[in-house]
């Protein structure tokens, strides 16, 4: 029998779906209610929080900030984002996003479960929350599609940068995923009630099981510790996998007359790749360039060996890639990855537009010109994988340069302008996320766009002091001529214990840059490991004005500036962005 026919025939025989079948079409409406009012605050508030951010970097300091209002908003942060919750060795919330994941699965649930007593009496009746509980899954996909996505509205939208909206994915993801199993045990409950084994011959319920089969598997293959292990595997098992359950999904409801539930995460899963497929085209230089035999000089990359642990990669800026400072991009190199379409994140190290001082022969004053970059840099730490053959290759190849493809930009980094000290804190190759602030601070200094920044710690932690390389040409040009109204200072830490740390990274390598990036008044080589919660201390105590600290490094680096912070309790206005290493 056809299955939308045994549905209106089971209406009919059973008094209970003149109450059911209302709640299951009106139910899940009511989630995206509340879903939907929440995205629209936290757009209201992302856009009053740009605007006033943009204001205030466009007018001097005030004089006497004003302290009661700081101090619940800091407060607020101090127990919102700064407090840490640990779930075994791999995972870690901060309370808003605990919240969040909660928040949700009682939203789901609630309306699953609500008023699911039949007129017999039989609470938790089958027949009223098994259709509804698929439904309300159904309408949820799209959003797990969008918070998946690389093109990511929510991300421009609310300001949430796209390594926290992929936390979001996936616990989206796995509470789906327990909203239909919450459908499918309802419907084994009621058929085995009724004796009904037919529906296990229809092509429609086979669809279904294999959906619900293929995204049980892929919340089990997308746990941290598989994820982080074989990254390459995951691409393919979460296409594959991803791929299946929306297709098996939008047949098994479409047998049901309800595909439309369906159809519009298929259509943003399909626009999200084609999208992707169209940006890496033209980014890339188009038809031509694909095409040819030989690929062209401009897109291919420089590998520089740092140490056996970095690399520095650059490659020609592509035509029409711009990107913010802190923004990611990724990097494909077909002769080294394990497949033609793998790319992996990495933040980009260098800004939109460079910095250069030109000197007056007779005076010791020069001017400063903004020129559009011509390079984009990444600095890559070396690890199993993609990254050790990169070295690998790097090593053993005489070749120029590898062919390259860049896929970007993407992510949402925070805006450090209109603060008056600005905090950057990173370890080894986290400095391609602080690198970029600093240099983008320096230019609107030059420029006159950010008059309220006043100083701007920069704290850099390596393993050697060779990885100085890695920064010292870009850094040293933008320190040439940098505002006397500006005060930098700049702290590079040698962790690995060495006794005479500018020597030693003198040695490493003679170029100009590098003496040149050490002479500087601003820059201090220290031995041994920062203490990040004194730092962070020290600089809060010492400012009575808004303060932006930064920190892409490792866990216990956040953890130590989140502690810092909260210790600090009331004082100036503290604004914290902690980047992750890996997505």
């Amino acid at each position: 029998m056809d299955p939308v026919v045994l549905l209106e025939t089971q209406r009919r025989a059973n008094p209970d779906r003149a109450f059911s079948f209302p709640r299951t079409y009106a139910y899940p409406t009511r989630v995206w209610y509340f879903i939907g009012s929440f995205i629209v605050l936290l757009s209201l508030v992302h856009f009053v929080t740009r605007i006033t951010s943009f204001a205030r970097s466009r007018t001097p300091s005030p004089a006497s900030p004003l302290r009661f209002p700081t101090t619940i908003v800091n407060f607020v942060r101090n127990v919102a984002f700064r407090v840490i919750i640990h779930f075994g060795r791999s995972y870690r919330l901060n309370l808003t996003e605990f919240f969040l994941a909660c928040a949700y699965i009682a939203l789901l649930f609630t309306w699953g479960f609500i008023n699911t007593t039949s007129i017999a009496g039989v609470h938790w009746s089958p027949s009223y929350y098994a259709n509804r509980m698929a439904i309300i899954a159904a309408t949820q996909l799209p959003l797990l599609v969008v918070l998946g996505m690389k093109d990511n509205i929510l991300a421009y939208l609310t300001g949430i940068s796209f390594d926290k909206l992929n936390i979001l994915h996936r616990i989206v993801a796995r509470v789906i995923c327990a909203v239909l199993w919450a459908h499918a045990s309802g419907h084994i409950i009621e058929n085995g009630r009724e004796g009904n084994l037919e529906d296990l011959q229809e092509t429609w319920f086979r669809c279904g099981i294999m959906a619900l089969s293929s995204l049980t598997l892929l919340c089990i293959f997308s746990v941290k510790p598989l994820r982080s292990r074989g990254y390459e595997l995951f691409l393919v098992v979460h296409f594959s996998l991803g791929a299946i359950a929306l297709g098996g999904a939008y047949y098994h409801a479409d047998a049901n007359g309800l595909g439309y539930y369906i159809l519009p995460s298929l259509l943003l899963f399909c626009a999200d790749r084609c999208l992707r497929l169209i940006r890496i085209f033209l980014i890339n230089g188009g038809l031509a360039t694909l095409l040819r035999t030989k690929a062209s000089k401009s897109f291919r990359a420089k590998i520089e060996v740092i140490s056996p642990q970095f690399l520095r990669v650059s490659l020609q800026r592509p035509s029409f890639l711009k990107w913010a400072p802190g923004q990611l991009a990724y990097l494909s190199i077909p002769s080294v990855s394990a497949l033609p379409w793998e790319g992996h994140p990495f933040t980009i190290a260098s800004i939109d537009s460079g910095i250069f001082l030109t000197r007056d022969e007779s005076s010791d004053k020069g001017s400063v010109e903004m020129v559009e970059s011509n390079k984009i840099v990444f600095l890559i730490r070396v690890h199993d994988g993609f990254t050790k053959r990169l070295l690998h290759a790097a090593s053993s190849s005489s070749t120029e340069g590898f062919r390259a493809y860049i896929d970007g930009p993407y992510s949402s980094p925070p805006s450090v302008k209109g603060f008056e000290t600005v905090l950057l804190i990173s370890g080894g190759s986290g400095v391609s996320f602080t690198l970029p602030l600093l240099l983008d601070l320096i230019k609107s200094a030059h420029l006159g766009t950010n008059v309220r920044c006043q100083r701007i710690v920069f704290i850099w932690a390596i393993r050697h002091a060779e990885h100085i390389r890695a920064i010292s040409g870009d850094l040293s040009k933008a320190l040439d001529g940098v505002p006397d109204s500006l005060l930098l200072d700049i702290r590079i830490h040698i962790t690995a214990g060495i006794a005479d740390s500018a020597s030693d990274a003198e040695k490493s390598d003679g170029s100009t840059s590098d003496l040149k990036l050490l002479d500087s008044p601003a820059v201090r080589i220290l031995s041994g490991r920062p203490d990040i919660a004194e730092i962070v201390h020290s600089q809060v105590g010492s400012t009575s004005c808004a303060m932006s600290v930064n920190v892409c490094g490792t866990t216990e680096m956040a953890d130590h500036a989140r502690w810092a912070l909260r210790a600090a309790g009331s004082g100036p206005s503290i604004n914290l962005h902690v980047e992750a290493f890996g997505l």
